[in-house]
């Protein structure tokens, strides 16, 4: 462990997914399934010689700057683990091109889960194994980086926190040694019980209904927001409407980090009086009922308004599906459907872009703009509108406000500004590829957002098999910039950064 612990990060991430591939070998050779569990014995074995290799050939490295180390690092895993994760389904799926094979690991690894696959059923179940392993270890990384590299780095939505760390005291005066020890401590803690939790979850779906390796999946995919589903939707789930409330359950943990910190080993629920639970339970009950009261409206105007079992499958399904889009997750509810053949009313899919732009908690799986920046700017709000009418009033000091530093709200406008204009950035160049308005749109939206089954709501006629070579590379890129977020990879590329 004392020598492991001096390989660079990209080494040990190369040995951990060199190893994770001895588990699809597995469950190829309990189908009978050879060919597929050659593949992956044979990659795994070769990769993980080739990362012990370059372990032993760089362990006596000493990067100058720790913090640009393991930015520069962070960055490395999500651009050149995606090939190794693709190796083994490029000897499988000789009719894809690669760079078709690279665009869905890195789609996984990074938790966007937007998939080539429009036909999952033609697949094999172990390459499904494989996508939903990737999307569950992306998730992992998320987790461990937030605390371990991007907290100290006051990143990653801890820059407003008050009681943040600066970049000099927290980091940079560290040693590599330090970061590592920091990394491998912060995966002891919070790996066991992630696997935990999704081990909970998958046994609840298979005693729900659905068969083992879809639980398995949806439960791997429900806790790194990844969306990854071997099935084309939600309908063909064997669990049914009581597997969409326990996966709405699991997808709290994506609201607040509060049950897989530092202190995971007294772990609680995430409690009602954090501000990033309460600003969930209002944007979701207020966005349901603008969808119910429209859904309603339209239920009326074909008289359809007496049909109460399908009001009430409308009111779940548009509570479940603007959850998992508040995740980034992008799952739908069955009764999402439902809710659009009550009404008469088309799809309001851009009112889901705009839930996943919200996003979920800091220090989570989820992406978008993060639930404690907005919860920031609406506390600066009322306090600017309060000194307006009381200039020499005291602000209110409750949980929520001791959680925000002084900088707080600048920072996080700084932050949503940053986001608006790799939007609008991301949009424009999409449409240079071809694409319409609407397309547009949602792909920036779903790249940024880390939520790839966002595309759905334009219909079922559009899937990333559309995409062509340059629009698929700008879509990667937005999948990269939206898990590493805006605000690091302008501290990354800071010009006084490198001069430290």
């Amino acid at each position: 462990m004392g020598q492991l612990r001096q390989f660079p990060a990209i080494v040990i991430v190369l040995m951990v997914v060199s190893c994770a591939m001895m588990l699809p070998a597995l469950h190829a050779v309990s189908g009978g399934n050879w060919e597929i569990a050659r593949s992956f014995l044979y990659h795994g074995i070769f990769f993980n010689m080739v990362a012990v290799v370059l372990g032993i050939a760089t362990m006596n490295s000493r990067p100058r700057m720790p913090a640009r180390y393991h930015l520069l690092s962070l960055l490395g895993i999500y651009v050149l683990l995606p090939i190794v994760l693709a190796a083994p389904l490029a000897s499988l799926i000789t009719q894809m091109p690669f760079r078709d094979l690279y665009f869905e690991m890195l789609s996984c690894l990074t938790t966007t889960g937007a998939t080539i696959f429009d036909r999952p059923s033609l697949l094999p179940d172990t390459i499904h194994l494989w996508r939903a392993m990737v999307g569950w270890f992306g998730g992992l990384i998320v987790l461990v980086t937030a605390f371990a590299i991007l907290a100290p780095l006051n990143l990653g939505g801890f820059e407003i926190s008050q009681n943040s760390q600066s970049l000099r005291g927290g980091f940079s005066g560290t040693s590599i040694e330090d970061a590592s020890r920091r990394i491998i401590a912060n995966t002891r803690l919070i790996a066991p019980i992630y696997a935990v939790v999704t081990g909970i979850l998958a046994l609840a779906l298979i005693l729900l209904g659905d068969r083992p390796l879809v639980a398995i999946c949806h439960a791997m995919s429900t806790l790194s927001t990844s969306g990854i589903s071997p099935l084309r939707t939600l309908d063909a789930a064997g669990s049914g409407r009581a597997g969409e409330v326990a996966i709405a359950l699991f997808l709290l943990f994506a609201i607040s980090h509060r049950g897989l910190n530092q202190r995971i080993l007294r772990f609680q629920m995430p409690r009602f009086t954090n501000p990033q639970v309460q600003l969930m339970l209002i944007s979701v009950l207020s966005v349901t009922l603008i969808l119910f009261l429209r859904s309603f409206i339209g239920a009326v105007e074909i008289e359809r308004q007496a049909h109460f079992d399908s009001a009430l499958r409308a009111l779940w399904g548009s509570i479940f599906t603007v959850l998992s889009f508040l995740t980034t997750t992008g799952f739908e509810s069955h009764d999402w459907r439902t809710m659009q053949i009550w009404s008469g009313l088309p799809d309001p899919g851009a009112i889901l872009l705009g839930v996943a732009v919200m996003g979920g908690g800091i220090a989570t799986t989820a992406g978008g703009v993060k639930l404690l920046r907005l919860y920031a700017l609406y506390r600066h709000g009322l306090r600017e509108m309060d000194k307006l009418v009381h200039p020499s009033s005291l602000g209110r000091q409750g949980e929520g406000d001791q959680l925000i530093s002084e900088r707080g709200p600048q920072i996080a406008f700084v932050f949503l500004m940053l986001f608006l204009t790799a939007l609008a950035l991301m949009m424009t160049l999409l449409s240079a590829t071809g694409l319409g308005f609407d397309e547009s749109l949602a792909l920036a939206v779903a790249s940024l957002t880390t939520t790839g089954p966002a595309i759905r709501v334009l219909g079922g006629a559009f899937t990333y098999n559309d995409l062509d070579a340059v629009a698929q590379i700008l879509f990667g890129i937005g999948m990269v910039v939206g898990r590493m977020e805006a605000l690091v990879i302008i501290a990354l590329f800071n010009p006084a950064f490198w001069r430290s």
